[in-house]
């Protein structure tokens, strides 16, 4: 329905709704005038019904009265009191001829002793109303009864009276015909009148129908125990409309009328009125369709002429016979002569809008996007037609609401707003933006949107970020290299022989950790391969025809990059001073692999084999290299370190878990090795024998971190 509503209409329907609801009030009152008049005519048809019904009850108590007049006299008869029936039977015979009916005498036990309808002396039957008579006689009151069969085979309804001072009963009998004439001498025209007992026996019938029927018990509830009322029957329907009036002996009087006898006298008024309607209600829709064709005809001069702006031209003012129409053809035709002078600087303003490698939109009072260019669907993912007419509101995650209102209450108070915030994509992702807010004014100066402009600074966020990640950490590693570089020149200090002795020694650890620290600055500190780490650490030291490696694509931990490299740089120095990689032929063999342990855990096995060297022997002393292979190898990876002094080739053999190692990150594939360091001398590319060791890097086991820490043996030397 509210879609039906705001459906636009022609205006040929619009006038001729109006002229519709201009016909309502007639078409309301006439509903209420008719209503009214009805309601009217049946409380004057129930006045008149209890008026009838009354007056009839009247003119029957009256003949009830003549009757019980009768009686009262004769029962005072001397006739009666000298015991002369004859005589009294004569009177009463005389008296019947000036009240209708007859009289009849009856004894207490119900024995006819008279009646003037047969000569006097003749034996007659008992009476049809024998407990009537004798409560008559008892009571010493006079009483009528009902319809009933007399024992002559006459329907009749009798008044009975007692005879003082004996116990008689006098009987005048109310004869059927003559009642039903009382009935009908007040009953009006269309009016059916009835009168019936208090058994509701129909005694009398204004149309003269036979007596003795019994009223219908439907109708006998209708009636109920009240003295007087109205049934009413439906309106329209052919039932009847009864009143009824309750005599005091019993009896009722019911004055009855049908349905369709009440309803004539409206239907010619219905009808007279409703062609009144009709009639009238045509001139006004003529005289209406005449006014819309006037109306019509000017609005399709304003429209015309809103057509024509439109198509983007320019109108005169529009004349036509109704002023209002005019004043707006006034407006439209100024309005097209203003858009015509803007058009050329819109056109500037929507050709850098929509070029613009910013987004760009303008945005009502209350929150919805009236503009997108371009640059806005590819930043924000919507197209035009999805966001133009929708809320601002979309693209602002729950938490920065409030930020629609500071724009708001900048733009009110004159200002521009610049901030830096986050929005969301259409695909619900964050983006960080930088936000340009600004009113926007109409011609009169007012406020009626904002404009803003988004620019993406997601990339430089980020650039921020990582500068800032990279400082902490270069600060944080930096530290760590040196206190692992003072911790190294303390223990080479110590086990040198002289400065010369230092500074070979030194610095070729330094260059060992160099090479450690060139493989993780590649991958941003995020970890390296085993494999890289062995080449790397074995270059300078060994060609390609003297090292095989062998083992599965594994990620190292950055801690164990740097750990595991001191040991690698430790077992190819002194390879290279006393054993396979110190003569021609010698070879060393890497190998790796994953495996699961008894416990259920990953461990890393990595094996160091020498082969084609000089015979080893055990050495005599521990120096740093022996406890950078073992000890600090052991401390830092959390492993289980082996060394053999097999004389066929020294092997030596870490165990390690894998989750003390091993990086999530996985491993890239092979990047071309950085430039090697520069080119030792043969004395500094060589080290010490195992036995000496550097600090641990940061994180590193605790113990090798300080000189004193633990002690140093004396180096021993492996003969080669």
């Amino acid at each position: 329905m509210r879609r039906l509503v705001r459906r636009p209409v022609p205006l040929r329907l619009a006038l001729s709704l109006l002229a519709l609801a201009a016909l309502l009030p007639s078409l309301a009152f006439f509903a209420v005038q008719y209503r009214s008049a009805i309601d009217e005519k049946q409380i004057e048809v129930e006045r008149q019904g209890g008026l009838y019904a009354r007056a009839i009850a009247e003119d029957i108590l009256g003949e009830l009265a003549v009757k019980k007049a009768q009686l009262v006299v004769l029962a005072t008869s001397p006739s009666i009191a000298a015991d002369d029936l004859a005589a009294f039977h004569a009177q009463a015979r005389q008296s019947i001829a000036a009240v209708p009916g007859w009289i009849a005498m009856f004894g207490e036990d119900g024995r006819q002793i008279l009646n003037t309808l047969e000569p006097f002396g003749r034996v007659l039957p008992p009476t049809g109303a024998l407990a009537l008579v004798r409560r008559v006689a008892e009571t010493g009151t006079c009483a009528t009864s009902g319809v009933f069969r007399t024992a002559l085979d006459r329907t009749v309804v009798v008044l009975l009276c007692p005879v003082p001072g004996t116990d008689r009963v006098l009987s005048g009998v109310l004869p059927i015909q003559h009642l039903a004439g009382v009935v009908a001498r007040q009953t009006p025209p269309g009016w059916l009148a009835t009168l019936v007992d208090a058994d509701g026996r129909v005694i009398a019938r204004s149309d003269a129908a036979d007596a003795g029927a019994v009223l219908s018990p439907a109708l006998l509830a209708r009636i109920g125990d009240a003295t007087t009322g109205w049934a009413g029957a439906a309106p329209g329907g052919g039932g009847l409309d009864i009143a009824w009036h309750r005599l005091p002996n019993g009896w009722t009087v019911l004055a009855a009328v049908p349905r369709a006898t009440v309803d004539a006298p409206m239907r010619r008024w219905k009808a007279d009125v409703l062609w009144s309607l009709v009639v009238f209600s045509a001139l006004a829709v003529l005289c209406s369709a005449l006014v819309g064709e006037w109306i019509i005809r000017s609005t399709r001069e304003l429209s015309r002429a809103a057509r024509v702006i439109g198509a983007g031209g320019v109108i005169d003012a529009v004349d036509t016979g109704i002023s209002e129409i005019n004043e707006v053809g006034r407006a439209l035709a100024e309005a097209s002569n203003d858009r015509a002078r803007g058009e050329i600087a819109n056109a500037h303003l929507a050709a850098l809008v929509s070029s613009s490698g910013d987004a760009i939109m303008s945005v009502s009072l209350d929150g919805e996007i009236l503009s997108w260019n371009a640059a806005a669907e590819e930043l924000w993912g919507y197209r035009a037609e999805e966001a133009v007419c929708h809320p601002h509101a979309m693209l602002l995650p729950a938490d920065r609401l409030h930020e629609l209102d500071a724009k708001l209450a900048a733009a009110r108070a004159g200002q521009s707003l610049r901030l830096e915030t986050i929005r969301l994509r259409r695909d619900g992702t964050p983006v960080e933006v930088s936000l340009d807010a600004a009113p926007i004014r109409g011609a009169d100066g007012t406020l009626v949107g904002i404009s803003v402009i988004a620019h993406d600074i997601s990339g430089r966020k980020r650039d921020e970020a990582h500068i800032q990640f990279v400082m902490r950490e270069l600060s944080h590693r930096t530290k760590n290299l040196i206190t692992v570089i003072i911790a190294m020149a303390r223990r080479t200090a110590r086990q040198s022989d002289d400065f010369s002795d230092f500074e070979v020694k030194f610095t070729g650890r330094l260059h060992g950790l160099a090479r450690s620290h060139d493989l993780l600055v590649h991958t941003d500190w995020m970890g390296a391969s085993i494999e890289e780490l062995v080449r790397l650490q074995l270059e300078p030291f060994v060609g390609e025809a003297a090292l095989e490696v062998d083992g599965p694509p594994l990620m190292l931990r950055p801690e164990a990059v740097q750990n595991l490299g001191f040991a690698l740089h430790e077992l190819a120095t002194n390879a290279n001073k006393y054993g396979a990689l110190g003569q021609a032929g010698g070879r060393v063999r890497i190998a790796w692999r994953l495996a699961t342990a008894p416990d259920g855990g990953e461990r890393v096995r990595l094996v160091w084999q020498e082969s084609g060297g000089p015979p080893v022997t055990p050495p005599t002393r521990a120096g740093f290299g022996s406890t950078v292979i073992q000890k600090l190898t052991e401390a830092s990876l959390a492993a289980v370190v082996t060394v053999a002094y097999d004389p066929a080739g020294f092997r030596w053999e870490a165990d390690m878990p894998a989750a003390e190692i091993l990086s999530d990150v996985p491993p890239p594939a092979p990047p071309a090795p950085p430039a090697p360091p520069a080119p030792l001398s043969p004395v500094a590319a060589a080290g010490d024998p195992p036995g000496r060791s550097p600090d641990p890097p940061d994180g590193a086991a605790a113990p090798l971190s300080d000189p004193a820490a633990a002690p140093v043996e004396p180096e021993a030397v492996r003969p080669g």
